[in-house]
């Protein structure tokens, strides 16, 4: 077994699914599934179980799990060491957009000669947070809402955040092309009543609508999954819909293509039932207050700047 395998079996594990785990691994989900097959039969025994919503390690897997973390660092160790210098690492955290990938993929191509390790993640904001102010990530990307901004600024200012204004949007319903209401000019909370909301983050519902319409709309029942792909099926088989705060690229007028990289989901404008809120939403990026941005990290937010046309770009 080669330390490359036990790189990807450990980002299988922290990740947990072979789809997120092939998005930060810069890797295909086929080529992962086969270097994590080839090492279970190399070891004689499943590291994870697949289910619906991912991954499972079994018992045996958690112990070679541990084992392999060990061993990892221990070689990272060896190479700090010996190289004489220290592997520097770039990582975001992010909500659900297409632009901060894209950006991101610019950086490893940009920067993949400087000797980085370099990560991407997509959270929910709890856990964007959580992992600027760890350090896990050198920078977080959300949004400010009307309902959500208070609760986020005293989440920043706990952690000592800093939060980095970069434009403004607006709020978009998310559905398959094939959905009855797709070719509506916009949509409201009366026409999608009778559709099934599905959501990844619970909390993020309240980022969008006061309690009241929560309550009367029954968005508080909603199907809740676990990862991003199990979402886009059940909203393309279920005739589902969820709620994005849209933001349109440069490269394209469709919304969709700026919001996800499939072509099969669009973004709809949601109607403003509730007159208590705004669905105005403010986008930006999070960094650990007294902490200078290094210049990889700033050449990140250049990237985001250009893709989303900033300077007069259209929300």
């Amino acid at each position: 077994m080669t330390l490359q395998q036990i790189k990807y079996i450990l980002g299988v594990a922290e990740a947990g699914s072979l789809n997120k785990a092939s998005e930060r691994l810069f890797i295909s989900q086929p080529s992962l599934s086969s270097t994590v097959h080839d090492a279970e039969a190399e070891l004689g025994f499943r590291i994870f179980d697949r289910t619906a919503r991912g991954v499972k390690t079994t018992e045996r897997g958690e112990n070679f799990i541990h084992d392999a973390q060990e061993l990892y660092t221990k070689y990272e160790e060896l190479l700090k060491k010996h190289c004489g210098i220290e592997k520097r690492k770039f990582s975001v955290s992010t909500l659900y957009y297409a632009f901060a990938r894209k950006a991101f993929v610019q950086i490893v191509k940009d920067f993949s000669g400087a000797g980085y390790d370099f990560a991407f993640c997509e959270k929910k904001a709890s856990d964007v947070i959580a992992d600027v102010s760890g350090e896990i990530s050198t920078v977080g990307i959300l949004y400010l809402s009307d309902s959500n901004r208070s609760a986020i600024n005293k989440a920043l200012d706990a952690e000592e955040l800093i939060f980095h204004h970069l434009t403004e949007c607006n709020a978009f319903v998310y559905l398959h092309k094939n959905h009855p209401l797709a070719k509506k000019e916009s949509l409201s909370l009366d026409e999608l009543a009778d559709f099934r909301f599905v959501t990844f983050d619970t909390d993020d519902v309240k980022s969008f609508f006061s309690n009241e319409i929560i309550q009367k709309y029954n968005l508080n029942k909603a199907i809740t999954v676990a990862d991003r792909s199990t979402e886009l099926n059940l909203l393309e088989q279920l005739n589902g819909y969820t709620f994005l705060s849209g933001v349109f690229g440069e490269y394209t007028g469709d919304p969709a293509a700026a919001s996800d990289s499939s072509e099969d989901f669009i973004l709809i404008p949601l109607k403003n039932t509730d007159g208590k809120i705004s669905h105005s939403f403010e986008l930006g990026y999070i960094t650990k207050k007294r902490i200078k941005m290094d210049n990889i990290s700033l050449a990140y937010i250049d990237s985001i700047r250009r893709i989303l046309n900033i300077a007069g770009f259209t929300c």
